[in-house]
């Protein structure tokens, strides 16, 4: 979180950058060699993935997760999932949750100019 101005726009690419490099200096060294960022819908941009993408080198792994609205688009390619391929999902504690399902869908939709395997 960055406290700023009233009047300041927030979302672009340069906060989020900025936002990131900070949290992430407050990381101890010896904890930097594998990192998870989570990012809401507002960080779903090409360039602050792309920007978590060069993080990644031969001593830091950096993986993320990120949100997004679901599209009419995504709402297809979830349709398109068989029956068989949904699960009942995990509590934090590993067990089931009765009433909620999960499923994978990669691959069943792809976007132009994201990183590969998005």
């Amino acid at each position: 979180m960055e406290l700023r101005v009233g009047n300041a726009g927030a979302n672009t690419v340069d906060d989020h950058v900025r936002v990131l490099a900070a949290a992430l200096e407050q990381i101890p060294h010896s904890s930097q060699s594998k990192i998870l960022v989570r990012v809401d819908g507002a960080g779903a941009t090409h360039g602050l993935l792309q920007h978590l993408e060069a993080l990644n080198t031969k001593r830091r792994t950096v993986r993320y997760t990120v949100g997004w609205e679901i599209t009419p688009e995504d709402e297809a390619a979830i349709a398109r999932l068989p029956e068989h391929a949904w699960e009942t999902s995990l509590k934090q504690d590993g067990d089931l949750q009765a009433g909620y399902q999960v499923a994978e869908s990669t691959y069943l939709k792809t976007c132009d100019g994201w990183p590969e395997g998005m």
